[in-house]
């Protein structure tokens, strides 16, 4: 049935693409007479979500001036979706959201915010470049297919990664490379001394193992989290540890080849790496 012909009740997810070709989701929260209370999801992707995406259920924060934080992008908007929007099924609501914010009539909507701050992340910290350029290095994964794999890592277990390893090795050798490397460039977009809660004047020992078990830990946290963290340059907890997410792609490959991993990424992790930004 198409959009025009019924009505947007809650827990329905409709998803169109920006001017710039990626995929975003919105999900109807309350419907009152012919206005909707809408949630931005923090699903942002080059191909469109599918229901299960557990990006549906997470809000997209913005930040809000007024009150100098993040908060969930959520907006009352006029009449059905136009064309553009397509329904794409419905989710489990957990919990009521509530909003004073109008943003106009729902055919010309589209969320401007998720937008512009993805792609200043792109512009400002995605595009920076490794300390070494020169080797023959594997492609990195693209961000939802990464992200649904570090999904599987459950920290509340004896083996939180076993998961995940289970699953890389029945994948492609290439994948596994293709992961590593992925891998490598988050922790190393990671590797920043505001992360570090360093600035010029310190002069507290930052241990630099504990800092990157620490950008680990951020990693399992998920892609929401880490977008955050990246986004608004959040201070690292140093008493966290995931050092198990290193060895991940080495034993997934071990167990698929019975060899050695060998393979090397063009992003080094290690603290300090990414020397532009301690230079600063």
């Amino acid at each position: 049935m198409s959009n025009k012909m019924k009505k947007p009740v809650p827990g329905q997810v409709y998803t169109a693409q920006f001017p710039n070709h990626y995929w975003f989701a919105l999900v109807v929260l309350n419907v009152v007479e012919n206005s909707y209370l809408v949630y931005t999801t923090s699903y942002y992707s080059k191909i469109p979500p599918e229901i299960e995406d557990p990006c549906l259920s997470q809000f997209y924060y913005g930040y809000d001036l007024h009150l100098k934080r993040p908060e969930p992008s959520i907006y009352w908007i006029d009449g059905k979706p136009g064309d553009n929007y397509k329904l794409i099924g419905e989710i489990d609501l957990k919990g009521k959201k509530k909003s004073n914010w109008y943003s106009g009539i729902w055919k010309q909507f589209f969320p401007s915010d998720l937008m512009r701050d993805k792609q200043k992340e792109s512009e400002i910290v995605y595009k920076q470049e490794p300390t070494v350029l020169e080797g023959d290095y594997s492609e990195e994964l693209d961000e939802k297919t990464f992200w649904s794999l570090i999904d599987l890592i459950d920290m509340d277990q004896e083996d939180p990664m076993e998961a995940l390893i289970c699953h890389l090795e029945k994948l492609p050798v290439e994948t596994i490379y293709a992961f590593e490397e992925t891998l490598s460039h988050k922790l190393f977009l990671l590797d920043r001394p505001e992360h570090a809660g360093v600035d010029g004047e310190s002069e507290e020992y930052l241990s630099p193992d504990a800092f990157l078990y620490a950008r680990c830990a951020v990693i399992t946290e998920g892609q929401h989290y880490f977008d955050q963290v990246v986004k608004e340059a959040a201070e690292i907890d140093l008493e966290w540890d995931a050092e198990e997410l290193l060895e991940v792609a080495s034993e997934a490959y071990s167990r698929k080849t019975g060899e050695t991993f060998d393979y090397v990424s063009r992003f080094d992790y290690e603290t300090y790496s990414n020397t532009s930004a301690w230079e600063k």
